[in-house]
């Protein structure tokens, strides 16, 4: 007689049935005797259905029918799925082992003439383990790296051999419930309350997301005296997770389980011999867009354009515009980065042209935009790719936006209206912040007008004494390392922008300071505008506070 199949077993009643099938002519006795563990009476209970066997109770069976730990997991799994066969599944939900990789956001992989398949193998990462060992029913884990780095398939790898028959929701924590997956792929974009992950997580759901560094880092940051704090619901979230942090490259353990793999699949053999970025970065096709957009053919006028508006949509996202960026506005946009004669050669359909070459695939991997649907046949805007996102954002740190472009932005952006106008305010332009914060209703204008007034003193008073400032950065400004300054100051670390934009005034370099203002560094425009070169202490620091005001604290 074969030996039953735990992989088929769904119900309690075919759960009982498949453990009589495999204790074959085993006495009662004979199975205690194999495992001192057991007791009659539990054994009994097991093989009449009495009672639902504890994992302990039912891996001591299994010893004692002669399974090794690797012949028990089906077991294990078949025991899950007979306990939650009465649980009615979330709306919505699929069982993990179901669920699409490109789906819940992994990126596809680059394709060559012998590919076979939408990814490659998976590369075991050194950090598995942990991950594996976290997801426990009541937790949520977070995967913390940059763009292509591979969070999201170390996730979905994971959750699919640990959590095979498990539901799965994406975005939506009011569904998640027992044996429920909550699916949150760049939290940034599907923020969850912290009460309602709260009641998820003791529900036995398991949550489990990815977040960029620097987005992690802007959300648990202490909170800016003087502004509303944005972030506060998001710290107390970000509070509850198990964070593991994924390397922007792979280590040489990686690398070796990678080479292995290789020999079956060319693409990883591709990414391997790559030296202009790392194995998962070249797999989702990182460098191409790059070269797409920096190595465009100005000659073409299709290349031409193309670049153009993918530049604008760069900016943008760059100065806060978080949601997609519509084609009104890359129309609006993209003259400004085109010069007279190319705007004079451009032909009649050229924003399509453009769109065309912004829009296309790359190795079947990915594009520099992406377009964002609003329904059947329908696109709502454009969103840029996230590893190109990150290169622009350090290429063109300090580069202002045209003043075309913020008008695109005023006038043919809708979404991120505070961002933007936060933005605009820091960069310089306290005109272009007033038209947009023009866009909100007055009832939201008067409130942020009264937090700023009411807060007016205290920050003053932040400013000048130095309150919280972290005596790493103020060693780092005593040392003149601005650079480790900016680059603390855009990943978030509190304090960091304040220590930089001090010592430029300090130092008087008035250049320095304006690049800061058109990168959008707190207290950079202010210090831009009133000119008053003195060291932030005594009478020269109020003099600072007064020109600086209350409104942009370091962050």
């Amino acid at each position: 007689m074969p030996a039953p199949d735990p992989n088929h077993v769904c119900t309690p009643e075919e759960f009982v049935a498949a453990l009589n099938a495999l204790r074959g002519g085993r006495s009662y006795k004979a199975l205690v005797r194999a495992c001192p563990a057991l007791r009659p009476s539990t054994v009994g209970d097991l093989l009449t259905g009495k009672s639902t066997p504890t994992p302990e109770t039912l891996t001591a069976f299994l010893t004692a029918c002669g399974l090794d730990r690797a012949a028990q997991r089906p077991w294990l799994a078949a025991r899950d799925r007979a306990v939650a066969a009465h649980l009615t599944p979330p709306p919505g939900a699929i069982r993990v082992r179901a669920a699409v990789a490109g789906r819940l956001g992994v990126h596809p992989s680059i394709r060559t003439s012998a590919t076979v398949g939408a990814l490659t193998a998976y590369a075991a990462r050194d950090f598995d383990l942990d991950l594996r060992g976290l997801l426990r029913p009541g937790a949520f884990v977070l995967l913390r790296g940059g763009s292509s780095t591979g969070k999201t398939r170390a996730l979905f790898e994971a959750v699919r051999e640990a959590l095979p028959d498990w539901w799965l929701v994406t975005d939506s924590a009011g569904q998640a419930g027992p044996r429920t997956v909550l699916w949150l792929d760049e939290l940034q974009r599907c923020p969850v309350p912290a009460a309602a992950m709260r009641s998820v997580l003791a529900a036995g759901a398991i949550a489990v997301g990815t977040l960029w560094p620097d987005d992690y880092n802007c959300r648990v940051a202490p909170r800016n005296p003087g502004q509303s704090d944005v972030y506060a619901e998001q710290r107390d979230l970000l509070g509850l997770a198990h964070v593991i942090d994924v390397p922007e490259a792979f280590s040489a353990a990686e690398r070796g389980r990678a080479e292995e793999l290789a020999g079956g699949d060319p693409r990883l053999r591709i990414a391997l011999r790559s030296t202009d970025a790392g194995v998962t970065q070249v797999l989702a096709a990182g460098p191409e867009l790059i070269r797409r957009w920096a190595n465009a053919d100005t000659t073409d006028p299709r290349q031409c354009a193309g670049r153009a508006i993918i530049t604008a949509a760069l900016d943008a996202r760059r100065a806060g515009a978080g949601t997609p960026v519509t084609s009104e506005f890359l129309a609006a946009a993209a003259p400004a980065y085109l010069t007279p004669a190319q705007r004079a050669a451009a032909p009649p359909d050229w924003l399509d042209r453009a769109l065309d070459y912004a829009t296309t695939r790359l190795h079947g991997a990915a594009a520099c935009l992406t377009p964002v649907g609003a329904g059947m046949a329908v696109t709502a805007g454009y969103r840029t790719a996230d590893f190109l996102h990150q290169h622009a954002r350090r290429l063109r740190r300090t580069e202002p936006l045209p003043d075309t472009v913020w008008q695109a932005l005023v006038d043919h952006h809708p979404g991120d209206t505070l961002d933007l106008a936060d933005s605009a305010a820091r960069r310089g332009r306290p005109e272009t912040a007033q038209l947009l914060r023009g866009r909100l209703p007055a009832v939201e204008r008067l409130r942020h007008l009264i937090t700023g007034e009411c807060h007016r003193t205290l920050v003053s008073a932040v400013i000048r004494d130095g309150f919280g400032d972290d005596p790493l950065h103020a060693a780092l400004a005593a040392g003149g390392d601005w650079a480790e300054l900016r680059e603390r100051a855009d990943r978030g670390h509190p304090g960091a922008a304040r220590h930089l934009i001090d010592g430029l005034t300090l130092h008087g370099d008035r250049d320095a300071l304006r690049a800061e203002m058109h990168a959008g560094t707190p207290l950079a425009a202010e210090r831009t505008r009133s000119f008053l070169l003195v060291p932030p202490t005594g009478a020269a620091a109020d003099a600072v506070d007064q020109a600086a005001g209350p409104e942009h604290p370091a962050r």
